[in-house]
């Protein structure tokens, strides 16, 4: 592998660090700064295109889902799941775009609809991670549930040949995870997006063309 029971952080308001890319965001009227990490990486590895279905998990507030319709345009699906709701920017856009659209409210550990988990897609993406509650051996233990839980709804949901992305955080476990995927995917990279915070210790795992 090259290196390129609780709640989630998704849609939880924090602090943010007025960077350039807090800026960009605002001018560009996005719901959050964290577009810019899915921009890079659609950028480098071109894992959505026109028409494609996509599955957006921990949408909220939904700046990747206001970039993904952009990406998929008016004759793609994008299915978006988040415990809280979407923010109006997002809604706003979606709407505006007229692709089909489905959201639902609720935790990635409750059983998937069942409108939900009869469809397949092109693509699955995950920005999720969990609330820090202080002790590290914990905060691990939940972040890896977490892409764990994200990982096995891509195997379940994703088309052969579709892409998978999902935020991890760096430790020796979460690269052992993500190394464990290698076998599912044609391609498996760790890859850190340059808009992210240099201190930061996200990571994201991309895996192209998930295989039979």
């Amino acid at each position: 592998m090259q290196v390129e029971g609780f709640r989630y952080r998704s849609g939880v308001k924090k602090t943010h660090v007025k960077d350039f890319y807090f800026y960009k965001a605002k001018r560009e009227k996005y719901s959050a700064r964290s577009v810019y990490k899915l921009k890079n990486i659609q950028e480098k590895y071109k894992l959505i295109s026109r028409g494609n279905r996509v599955l957006d998990l921990g949408a909220s507030p939904g700046s990747w889902t206001e970039y993904l319709v952009e990406l998929i345009g008016k004759t793609g699906l994008l299915v978006a799941l988040d415990e809280r709701d979407l923010s109006i920017t997002a809604k706003a856009k979606i709407k505006k775009r007229g692709c089909d659209f489905l959201f639902f409210q609720q935790s990635i550990f409750e059983p998937l609809p069942k409108k939900l988990a009869a469809l397949q897609f092109d693509c699955v993406v995950s920005d999720l991670a969990p609330l820090t509650s202080g002790p590290k051996l914990v905060d691990s233990a939940r972040s890896l549930e977490l892409v764990n839980r994200a990982f096995d709804i891509a195997q379940a949901q994703l088309k052969v040949g579709g892409h998978f992305v999902v935020k991890l955080f760096q430790s020796p476990d979460s690269v052992e995870t993500a190394k464990s995927w290698e076998k599912a995917f044609k391609l498996a990279k760790l890859y850190k997006p340059p808009s992210t915070h240099k201190e930061s210790k996200e990571i994201y795992f991309v895996g192209r063309h998930l295989l039979p």
